[in-house]
């Protein structure tokens, strides 16, 4: 192949590309007119909107074979203003509220054993008793000693009443009957200690002794829970430590329930940020509604918090080129380029950085054949007029819409 016909062949490519690019890639229009290709040429090669209702003059009024800009019907949407929101995600492990290990005050051999796994008790009920005969005997010692001490001084204080006892004698008496009474006391102190009961309510968890068991007092009698909230603690970064707050509310989703969420608050927060994770600890309570949360569970924990507040826009009004992000802004039936950063995606809108004023129309459909400062008509406008439509008496086969915007 001689050098003419490569030359030819690679024009005919160009060509064909910078039409396919035209016709079919409607933000390379800005590239394309960079290039030197002028706006008529994208405008013979571009595919149209709407056969049946393609352009307009852009007032209305002008004649449809005259020189005046065609205007393109589009479809715009406001600029409304939405709040960023950071989302933290972390995890934790649960505990119970208040866990509490039972164990005996005193050694000896469990002679009775009242709970079993599972059980709920309250807060004083007995869980176990130990072999306590010594110390009946030694309550019952006392109790005596203390009714002869009592009886002695009695006598005696009549007696010196009548001159028949000394005053030190008496006084002699009176702490002998109160040394019984502390005896007395220390009696059965020692005999309850014989006891073991549950310190706080909850649920009782595997009960590791039986009765004949010696245990003494580093021996677990029972293990219980007051599991009505679980507390999970968690850490996040640093960066959220001056967003956490006390009562912020949380939702925990338990990974082995199937994702269950559950509603809780943050109750504590950490006094500082560990040096070598720069985290900061949190702790939040949970809710156990049902008593299906048990302690030692994991949980992802979601919190939210609201940042700065920006521009809000249709993510169809969001197109891209070579230079960036970017909408078509409408103003005075005009269409303007402006060029936007994308602060955050959300499900139906989309939060730019930009200046663009609240209540700004954005073209979010028909941009294929918009230019810069090029007439635009807004679908659905109303004008003075209630003819929408009507036909051109030049080219009957051409429906014209005739739309007045507001303004002008």
């Amino acid at each position: 192949m001689n050098l003419f016909k490569q030359v030819g062949l690679t024009g005919v490519i160009v060509v064909c590309a910078t039409v396919a690019m035209a016709r079919y890639y409607p933000t390379s229009h800005a590239v394309l007119g960079r290039l030197g290709v002028s706006d008529n040429v994208l405008a013979m090669v571009a595919e149209p909107q709407n056969v049946s209702a393609d352009v307009t003059e852009r007032d209305g009024g002008g004649p449809p074979g005259g020189g005046g800009a065609r205007a393109t019907i589009v479809t715009t949407a406001p600029v409304a203003t939405g709040v960023v929101s950071a989302k933290l995600q972390a995890v934790g492990t649960s505990e119970a509220l208040r866990s509490v290990s039972v164990v005996p005050l005193d050694t000896g051999v469990l002679t009775e054993v009242t709970v079993s796994s599972g059980d709920v008790v309250a807060a004083g009920d007995v869980l176990a008793r130990l072999d306590s005969e010594s110390e009946e005997i030694t309550r019952d010692r006392a109790i005596v000693a203390l009714r002869t001490a009592e009886n002695t001084y009695t006598r005696y204080e009549s007696l010196s009443q009548s001159n028949a006892a000394t005053l030190t004698e008496l006084d002699t008496l009176l702490s002998e009957r109160d040394d019984a009474v502390l005896a007395l006391r220390e009696a059965e102190v020692a005999l309850a200690q014989r006891t073991v009961l549950a310190p706080i309510g909850g649920s009782v968890g595997i009960v590791p002794v039986e009765v004949g068991d010696y245990v003494s007092t580093d021996t677990e009698i029972a293990l219980i829970d007051d599991r009505q909230q679980v507390v999970v603690d968690f850490w996040v970064p640093e960066r959220f430590a001056g967003m956490v707050a006390l009562g912020q509310p949380v939702t925990a989703t338990s990974l082995a329930l199937s994702g269950t969420p559950f509603s809780g608050t943050i109750s504590a927060i950490g006094s500082r940020v560990e040096t070598d994770s720069r985290t900061l600890q949190v702790r939040a309570i949970i809710e156990n509604t049902g008593d299906v949360l048990r302690p030692g569970m994991s949980f992802s924990i979601a919190m939210a918090f609201e940042g700065d507040t920006y521009p809000s826009v249709d993510p169809l009004a969001v197109q891209w080129d070579a230079e960036g992000s970017y909408v078509w802004v409408v103003a005075d039936d005009m269409a303007t380029r402006t060029p936007v950063r994308i602060v955050q995606r959300n499900a139906d809108t989309v939060l730019i950085d930009a200046e663009i004023a609240t209540g700004t129309q954005t073209i979010t459909e028909g941009m294929l054949n918009v230019r810069e400062g090029a007439p635009v008509v807004v679908q659905g406008a109303s004008g003075p007029s209630d003819d929408v439509a009507g036909v051109d008496e030049d080219r009957p086969d051409l429906v014209v819409q005739t739309p007045t915007a507001t303004g002008g």
